[in-house]
């Protein structure tokens, strides 16, 4: 009797034991999972397909600032321009083994990815196909003027955003086949030439305007010309998106009276000048002497413009995107925010561009400086 007890004890004991071990190993199951699940997550993630069968990768990963780092799988092995910066936009180390990247994150609170790859798209005569497999919900961008072919599943929307077909895509495999047609280069009509006033007095100030028109597909610049008489009185050059219009203007005085001609590539206009009404000498001479002082002041304490077309000649390595970049922040004043770069050229990748801002600060045409949360570009005089 004694002998059956203390069996049923020892039984009774390992059984005990086993469920606090089984329990125990649950309970560490638990908290590794969980804690790989708050490693990190993707909070957004856009792809944008570029005619040339280029996509670009955008994402937006929270992460965990106590986890020294963490491991992500791309959507593809093949990529180029890979770049990965924190919410202070620091750069961040990394390392790739296959598809998957481990990022040094400890201390960051946002992650930003981004990479070029042309493993996801394939073409077959004029049939362009993108195909991948996605384990979050996302944005897809295709090229301007395409047109959708088939897809393997219904997207969560379609829609149209700046002239791009945009898909809101669930996670899951996707295969999409689209044409691009073939895009019409940037080809610009000046209309709408007009003086205002068309009647003025000596030393009073006639506004030009005209309307410049993109009627092409593809982004271009154009030089604004405007001429009185033959000669040449001031020009402005502008960027327009294909079908963008923007009105320009230009302002002229003149010191004698007379019948002035406007020109502006093949339109013309005019405006009158008229002598100035007559009045006692001496108010004439005080206004003289006021005006010539209120000029001087104005042109001694006028900034100076960069002179870009001295940029120009000084380095005339410089590639087309460079001279369209320099020619954006003089139109600017000489100063622009990364951020207005970034809106202005929305065709270029943004690691490309970042590359190119600094690759202009390598070659001592401008200056990176931080203002508040933000990157400012400067030319140098």
């Amino acid at each position: 009797m004694s002998k059956s007890r203390v069996v049923q004890g020892m039984v009774q004991s390992l059984r005990s034991s086993l469920i606090v071990l089984l329990i125990l190993v649950l309970s560490s199951s638990t908290s590794v999972s969980t804690a790989t699940v708050e490693e990190f997550s993707v909070e957004s993630t856009s792809l944008t397909v570029y005619r040339d069968g280029l996509v670009h990768v955008a994402q937006t990963i929270v992460v965990n600032e106590t986890v020294p780092y963490f491991t992500l799988t791309l959507f593809s092995n093949l990529v180029e321009n890979l770049l990965v910066t924190d919410e202070n936009q620091t750069i961040l180390d990394y390392e790739m083994v296959g598809q998957n990247i481990t990022i040094f994150s400890l201390g960051c609170q946002n992650v930003f990815l981004e990479y070029d790859t042309v493993a996801l798209t394939g073409k077959e005569a004029e049939v362009w196909t993108i195909a991948f497999w996605t384990p979050y919900n996302l944005t897809l961008a295709l090229p301007l003027n395409s047109v959708l072919m088939d897809f393997n599943d219904i997207p969560e929307s379609i829609k149209i955003y700046d002239g791009k077909i945009q898909l809101a895509l669930l996670s899951g495999f996707w295969e999409i086949s689209y044409v691009v047609l073939i895009a019409k280069p940037p080809k610009f009509v000046v209309s709408n030439l007009a003086s205002n006033p068309d009647k003025v007095y000596v030393g009073e100030k006639v506004t030009v305007s005209v309307l410049v028109t993109n009627v092409g597909d593809e982004t271009g610049s154009y030089t604004v010309s405007l001429k009185i008489g033959q000669s040449v009185e001031d020009s402005k050059t502008v960027t327009l998106k294909g079908g963008q219009s923007t009105t320009v203007t230009f302002d002229v005085t003149k010191s004698f009276p007379g019948i002035y001609t406007v020109i502006v590539g093949d339109l013309t206009s005019e405006f009158t000048v008229l002598a100035s009404p007559t009045f006692p000498f001496l108010e004439l001479t005080a206004a003289l002497v006021v005006s010539a002082g209120i000029v001087l002041l104005f042109l001694l304490r006028r900034p100076r413009r960069p002179n870009v077309k001295k940029i120009f000649r000084s380095n005339p390595y410089l590639r087309d995107e460079d001279k369209k970049v320099i020619m954006f922040i003089a139109e600017k004043g000489g100063k622009a925010f990364e951020a207005e770069i970034r809106s202005h050229f929305s065709d270029m990748p943004r690691t490309s561009l970042w590359r190119l801002i600094k690759r202009l600060e390598k070659f001592d045409i401008v200056k990176v400086r931080r203002v508040g949360l933000e990157n400012q570009v400067e030319l140098k005089k």
